[in-house]
């Protein structure tokens, strides 16, 4: 892929343009909130890639959707 291109440039936590392939992980994220909102155990999740591929992001987004429940 040519560099200038490349989704995967090194920025901690700077979104890129589109989250492709996590809807898995989000998805289970919110699963984990809100089964912990109310009181039942969840699996754990951890978040681990190269730098640059988007564990800040993730992070964030999952926090921002938090907060958004008000949770």
């Amino acid at each position: 892929m040519a560099p200038v291109r490349n989704p995967f440039a090194p920025g901690a936590g700077s979104r890129p343009p589109e989250l492709a392939g996590r809807e898995a992980i989000l998805r289970d994220a919110e699963v984990a909130i809100q089964r912990a909102v109310i009181g039942k155990p969840s699996r754990s999740q951890m978040l681990l890639g190269l730098r640059g591929v988007g564990k800040t992001v993730l992070l964030s987004k999952i926090e921002s959707w938090r907060r958004t429940q008000g949770t």
